[in-house]
């Protein structure tokens, strides 16, 4: 964990928040633990408010549908799969053997 949050810039208060985020619904399930989905629900929203905040805020002639089109474009599985690729989070993820062994990571 000390590996990521060097990695990210971010020093968790609560380390349990970072295994919660990085814990699997495959090896909660089975372990009595939480997983990631909640926490994604959470960010999903937060994210889109950020960007939506910092496109309002920083282009006075973008109208309201091509703001759309950006946050889509910026808050979206494809480009934040490619950042959570240049982090390595698959390294980092907590998965079942089940899930390891069928390419989850």
């Amino acid at each position: 964990m000390e590996k990521l949050m060097k990695c990210i810039g971010y020093n968790f208060k609560n380390i349990d928040i970072l295994k919660t985020a990085l814990t699997h619904s495959s090896y909660a399930n089975g372990n009595n633990a939480d997983c990631y989905e909640r926490l994604e629900f959470l960010g999903d929203s937060i994210l889109s408010f950020v960007v939506s905040k910092h496109l309002y805020s920083s282009g006075k002639n973008i109208t309201e549908g091509e703001m759309s089109k950006l946050r889509a474009a910026i808050v979206c599985e494809r480009s934040l799969s490619e950042c959570a690729k240049k982090l390595n989070l698959g390294s980092y993820m907590i998965l079942s053997k089940g899930e390891e062994l069928t390419g989850g990571r």
